[in-house]
């Protein structure tokens, strides 16, 4: 996975989180578990979202101490399922939708994903739990910015002023299928 400091970093509450890089990317991360893509589809003529499940449970978890603090964090009832607990929208277009149920929808309003780079990585003997678990980096396609934003629980500006670094495997990281 590409590294870089996220810009803003959002949490459902539980140990996922997500992060809105200023060049556009998003990241959905777990330290608990893998991500299995669900599906993607085309919410309007522009645009195009893929929606993340919760896929295999780790073995062994990754630690759960949160180094950087959230800009948001948002709870979620299990018990209403698939529904939208909150929504972080973009200037940029893109969009972050948190369901109650864990799924997780990344989409953009005027661009379609371009690339879903999903890896994980399990705890062995010699990397311990540093940096175990699933996660997925979401890159949208073209510069297309919308002149409305999405109505959102929160909102962010991105400048996208550098572009997307390209994804890559690190050391013992594994895609996921």
């Amino acid at each position: 996975m590409a590294p870089n400091s996220a810009k803003f970093l959002f949490s459902n509450g539980t140990d996922d989180r997500v992060s809105l890089f200023d060049d556009g990317r998003v990241k959905v991360w777990s330290t608990t578990h893998l991500w299995s893509e669900m599906g993607r589809e085309r919410h309007n003529a522009l645009g195009e979202t893929v929606l993340l499940g919760i896929g295999r449970t780790l073995d062994v978890p990754g630690p759960g101490d949160r180094r950087q603090a959230c800009d948001a964090e948002f709870a979620l009832t299990p018990e209403l399922g698939h529904t939208v607990a909150a929504t972080v929208a973009a200037d940029n277009g893109t969009f972050v939708q948190f369901f109650h149920d864990g799924t997780i929808a990344v989409g953009n309003d005027g661009r379609d994903v371009a690339t879903v780079f999903n890896a994980g990585r399990e705890a062995t003997a010699e990397r311990g739990v540093n940096g175990v678990g699933g996660s997925v980096m979401v890159t949208f396609g073209g510069s297309y910015r919308p002149k409305t934003v999405r109505q959102s629980d929160y909102q962010v500006e991105l400048s996208e002023a550098t572009a997307p670094r390209p994804n890559r495997l690190y050391k013992d990281e594994f895609l996921v299928k």
